[in-house]
């Protein structure tokens, strides 16, 4: 009797992020040493519940329905394991396992859940498990680090240039009235949602006239300068901020609401792109558009990029052979072999490397005004946002699958 495999998945989902699920299912299915292949319902929340699905069960094009399905098809939590590793939580966790004859776990998530496996992995050698617990990256933020990018974020970064560019041409089709665009974009402490959106063009030329990064101090006085400056020179000026912003104390410009910190320690963020335009209101210009995508960059899969969607896919797949061979405490991350033409390969990485660490944009890929970015980010960003996904539709919608 073969070991059995749980899949799970947790934090902030992508349009991406059930490809690495479907990946990682496929390897495990191909395995003679794998019984059964379970999933929990809400990341680690769902296994201290034991609220387990068995995946094995299901026809297998449910399993490829979930492959194009945008979310966390698992569902997820932002749930925080215990620093004590002696807390009774763990006892728990793998009392659960053991039960269910669980010899590999795969958690699929961003710098907090590589966290959660991280110290799944130390408990299971301390105590002698033998349980295989690897990692399998995703976020939009593409801030997880030891990694070239993440999974997600290539698509999230697709959307929004088509959103970007989209605008531009509903507002360019006003040709005697000035007019300030603000886009806002998620990106807490990393601005690469952001300097993405520079590949967005309009008659050749790029849209975002700035583009504001946390990796830069942003002066608001200065902001306002250059927006009635270039106001001077043309009709349309277009800015493109990322939520996360920071002033020159290092604290984010804007947070909206109260309560300044979640469980995580993280500061609530959104709405800045509707503060910068009052600013702007006041102080230079009435006619001002704000676009905040907020959570469709993160699961808009009919815009989902072909490339992010085969390596999300590889990336799952890779966690499980990783593991399959004997490897244990690692993440897939990708490795870029060459630009042009576009090549990466999947290694393994020790999780504690990505756990908690974050991967910030070069400062050399900033421009040195600080507010916008150089052609080498635009380079690394633009083989990311290729190819296109046949998403089937019913009824005009697309045809998604959930649990």
């Amino acid at each position: 009797m073969g070991k059995n495999v749980l899949l799970a998945q947790s934090g902030g989902p992508t349009a991406v992020i059930n490809s690495s699920i479907a990946g990682a299912f496929d390897a495990a299915a191909e395995s003679a040493d794998i019984d059964e292949i379970y999933s929990a319902t809400a990341g680690i929340q769902g296994v201290l519940s034991e609220n387990f699905i068995n995946l094995s069960k299901l026809p297998s094009e449910k399993i490829k329905m979930l492959r194009y399905t945008p979310s966390a098809g698992l569902k997820s939590c932002r749930h925080i394991l215990p620093s004590d590793d002696e807390d009774i939580e763990y006892k728990k966790i793998f009392d659960i396992l053991e039960a269910h004859n669980i010899g590999y776990l795969f958690y699929n998530g961003g710098n907090d859940s590589m966290d959660t496996a991280n110290k799944l992995n130390k408990y299971a050698i301390k105590h002698g498990f033998d349980i295989k617990v690897n990692g399998i990256p995703k976020t939009i933020d593409n801030d997880l680090f030891g990694t070239d990018h993440c999974p997600g974020f290539g698509s999230a970064a697709k959307y929004l240039n088509v959103t970007l560019q989209e605008a531009a041409y509903d507002t360019y089709s006003y040709l005697d009235s000035k007019t300030v665009i603000i886009m806002e974009t998620m990106g807490r402490n990393a601005g690469w949602l952001a300097g993405a959106a520079s590949l967005a063009e309009y008659k050749g030329r790029q849209i975002a006239d700035f583009i504001y990064l946390p990796e830069s101090a942003f002066d608001l006085d200065k902001f306002l300068s250059s927006i009635s400056n270039a106001l001077d020179r043309q009709t349309m000026v277009f800015a493109v901020v990322s939520e996360g912003i920071k002033n020159k104390d290092g604290l984010p410009l804007f947070t909206s609401n109260k309560n300044p910190q979640d469980k995580f320690g993280h500061h609530q963020l959104g709405g800045l792109s509707s503060f910068l335009a009052g600013e702007v209101k006041k102080h230079i210009i009435k006619r001002v558009k704000t676009v905040n995508p907020d959570i469709a960059q993160r699961c808009a899969a009919h815009m989902m990029s072909g490339v992010d969607y085969e390596e999300a896919y590889k990336a799952g797949y890779m966690s499980v052979k990783f593991a399959l061979d004997g490897v244990s405490g690692v993440m897939s991350a990708f490795e870029r072999v060459s630009n042009d033409p576009y090549e990466i390969k999947i290694v393994p990485q020790p999780l504690e490397l990505a756990a908690n660490t974050e991967k910030l944009i070069p400062q050399e890929w900033i421009s040195s005004s600080g507010d916008n970015v150089t052609e080498s980010l635009k380079d690394y960003v633009r083989p990311l946002i290729m190819g296109q996904v046949d998403i089937p539709f019913k009824n005009g919608l697309p045809d998604y699958f959930a649990f």
